[in-house]
């Protein structure tokens, strides 16, 4: 009986967003990407109709939230989905929340009062932080709804196996460097106008029972003890490591990126345990840059900005992760003093076919020239993508459009074979 209790472990929260629009389902990937709520990950469904939605409904019937346009194949069709999960299908525990660029067509004092839903949102007033309390806030109330509704001692077994299973995960994890089991692939970076090499990107994977995890899947089940501070000096280790071979290979060094991980910059513990790592790593006199995501940058100001001011002091660069993904105010991104910003695939790939998406890479671009930082286009797919890219003036770029034109192969192969570990 016990593999069955570790599947119900490993069982995510469903989340089924319904728009028309794929601009809407990239950026809501990328800013839900990571989340967890009670110890298990939320899942992200996607239907660009109400029909679609209609046979993904079918097939997932314990979706716990339905994150609902109103104008698709009609004008009401959204609204008429809410009248199928409630009447036809009689799931009265699903939350259904709103979202709408059109509020003329869906008044939200008329939608509240004749319809069954959680939720009302105008897409205009979505944030990252928005987004992220509205998942939240309505996972809680779902689960509320299941335990009044009679599924409370299997919610509540479920909870517990839930929380056994992150428990073993974060064991597994914690050793996972010092027993390799952490992968690490390179991803080399481009200059535009001259296809140069300008640095590489270390991608982290972590091997587990549960398939290949990224770092936002790992970061918060590490914790804040020694687990954080040993898998994030080993990647130092390993970015100093490498850093080293280029410059001796090459005869002039590169850029090498690393994930942070955790969002604990302002944990005067670990930034001294960052400090002392580097130090040991004699690393100031190579370039290490530190990826920092919108979560990290979203925390308390005052001590995010004295942790990055330290860490420059010790010869770190600090690169945006979520350029143009999520609200934030622009005085405090520009008092960050991000060296280089990195565009998010979700606004590169195909950005030379799709306009809206081109006149947002154009702004995003112009915005990073102004503060004086490095664009960094991830994920260039094409050679109509590099060039509409090159031409609006994106110092950088990754992605298998630029490994073909011009990267190295020695640099974008599999790096963790047990032969560069960390000294």
């Amino acid at each position: 009986m016990q593999p069955e209790v570790t599947m119900a472990a490993c069982a995510p929260w469903k989340v089924l967003l319904v728009d028309d629009e794929p601009a809407v389902h990239e950026v809501s990937q990328l800013i839900l990407r990571g989340l967890r709520f009670e110890g298990a990950a939320v899942d992200l469904l996607s239907a660009a109709s109400a029909a679609q939605a209609r046979e993904l409904l079918g097939r997932h019937p314990d979706i716990a939230l339905l994150l609902l346009d109103v104008v698709m194949e009609t004008d009401d069709a959204g609204m008429h989905l809410v009248e199928f999960v409630r009447r036809r299908l009689g799931n009265h525990d699903m939350q259904i929340v709103v979202r709408t660029g059109q509020p003329g067509m869906a008044p939200e004092r008329e939608v509240i009062v004749d319809y069954e839903i959680n939720g009302y949102l105008l897409k205009t007033e979505i944030t990252a932080q928005r987004l992220h309390s509205t998942v939240i806030a309505a996972l809680r109330g779902y689960s509320h709804a299941r335990s009044l509704s009679g599924h409370g001692g299997s919610s509540d077994g479920e909870g517990r196996a839930r929380d056994q299973g992150d428990q073993e995960l974060a064991e597994e994890l914690a050793d996972a460097a010092p027993e390799g089991r952490i992968v690490l692939q390179a991803q080399a970076q481009l200059r535009m106008d001259s296809l140069r090499m300008h640095g590489v990107e270390l991608v982290a994977k972590w091997k587990s029972r549960r398939g290949l995890l990224s770092t936002e899947q790992v970061a918060d089940r590490l914790g804040m003890g020694a687990p954080r501070v040993r898998t994030m000096r080993w990647l130092l280790g390993q970015g100093v490591s490498w850093a080293r071979h280029w410059q001796a290979e090459f005869g002039s060094g590169l850029r090498v990126s690393l994930p942070l991980i955790g969002e604990f910059l302002d944990d005067p513990a670990y930034l001294e345990q960052l400090l002392q790592a580097l130090g040991e790593l004699s690393a100031p006199s190579l370039q290490i840059d530190l990826g920092l995501s919108q979560a990290v940058v979203s925390r308390a100001e005052s001590s995010l900005l004295e942790a990055m001011q330290r860490l420059r002091q010790a010869g770190v660069g600090f690169v945006f992760r979520d350029f143009g993904a999520a609200t934030i105010a622009l005085p405090y991104l520009n008092s960050l003093g991000f060296e280089s910003l990195r565009l998010p695939r979700c606004f590169v790939d195909g950005v030379a076919d799709e306009p809206q998406r081109a006149a947002m890479a154009r702004s995003l671009i112009a915005l990073a020239h102004t503060l004086g930082a490095l664009t960094i286009a991830d994920g260039v797919g094409s050679d109509a993508d590099l060039q509409f890219l090159r031409w609006e003036g994106c110092e950088v770029g990754q992605g298998p459009a630029m490994a073909r034109a011009s990267a190295p192969a020695e640099l974008v192969h599999d790096l963790n074979e047990g032969s560069r570990a960390a000294h």
